[in-house]
């Protein structure tokens, strides 16, 4: 299943990268925080009773120049119990707009656990969890480059 989301900045594009070097530690902890924002989406609509949470483990890739910009390949994935979870394949793409103004837009690919069965819940249910989560994660990382370039 594909999914995507775009936010823009006002920071200039090598404050972005510059920033976005000194944020990698934190993104693994902001992928956690998003899965979960997902997860209570998933909680108001589903079976599950609001309390589960699971971590998950996101690897960001160096950075690649392409025409359009810079693109990292990040993968993000539970920890634990991982085959009752999709695994997301994305790539995270900085390009410059003109002036100050930069995109940063994630793109990826997840295949929804649990064979056929998964796929229709996804169909049903869980492609807004999905939305939702990368949705949270690109927003919180456009508002700390914003906030890291106020800084500098």
């Amino acid at each position: 299943m594909f999914v995507h989301y775009s936010a823009e900045v006002t920071v200039p594009m090598a404050e972005v990268e510059r920033h976005l070097d000194q944020l990698r530690s934190d993104l693994g902890s902001w992928a956690d925080v998003a899965y979960r924002e997902g997860e209570e989406l998933r909680t108001r609509v589903g079976p599950i009773d609001g309390s589960f949470a699971k971590e998950v483990r996101l690897e960001l890739g160096i950075a690649q120049i392409h025409r359009t910009g810079l693109v990292y390949p990040i993968s993000w994935s539970a920890t634990g119990a991982e085959l009752l979870f999709p695994r997301l394949n994305a790539d995270l793409h900085i390009s410059h707009l003109g002036g100050n103004q930069t995109t940063i837009r994630l793109e990826g690919t997840y295949e929804p656990p649990m064979g056929s069965v998964g796929k229709v819940v996804d169909r049903i249910l869980l492609r807004k969890v999905a939305d939702a989560t990368v949705k949270a994660w690109v927003d919180r990382l456009a508002d700390a480059l914003v906030a890291g370039n106020r800084v500098n």
